[in-house]
């Protein structure tokens, strides 16, 4: 088989948002539950809740841009706070419309170069050059809502992260 930018970046970002997923259940199963959303590692940084915006955001990014549609125009810049369901629905609405994307269309526009949103400005990049930089980006938010759940005591481990990218 071939590894391709499908398998690399729909395939794998279906499993990190599996594993985003996977610990926000756990986080709702503690006593502490209803604050979770609005913690964060350090005061200068976001919330729980924006770091699942942030990846579902990126995600939906990315796709625009291999499968030549509109970008979003979610505003990234301000922080959010969620209740579980509303994240669970973020991350699944994403999950969908990963599930629903066609391999040739993205194999299509993988090298087409044209201007796509990095940061408050846009850039001429490749699909792949894009993918790869919003890919890094929602494996450091899942990781960075790993990290808050953790200092905030819900019971994870290294295995609640690496088991969505194993099983599925």
């Amino acid at each position: 088989m071939v590894y391709t930018l499908y398998e690399g970046f729909i395939l794998q970002t279906k499993r990190a948002l599996n594993t985003l997923s996977h610990i926000l259940h756990k986080a709702e199963e503690q006593p502490n539950a209803s604050i979770l959303p609005s913690c964060r590692l350090h005061n200068d940084m976001k919330s729980l809740s924006y770091q699942v915006f942030a990846a579902t955001t990126q995600t939906s990014l990315a796709l625009a841009k291999l499968t030549a549609e509109s970008f979003p125009t979610d505003d990234t810049s301000n922080d959010v706070v969620y209740t579980y369901a509303e994240m669970y629905a973020r991350i699944d609405k994403v999950l969908q419309a990963l599930d629903a994307v066609d391999k040739d269309l993205i194999l299509e526009h993988c090298e087409v170069v044209n201007p796509a949103p990095l940061g408050a400005d846009m850039q001429p990049l490749s699909g792949t050059t894009y993918a790869c930089i919003m890919q890094a980006n929602i494996f450091f938010h899942v990781s960075t809502a790993y990290g808050i759940l953790r200092k905030e005591g819900v019971p994870l481990g290294k295995v609640d992260y690496i088991l969505p990218f194993v099983t599925s």
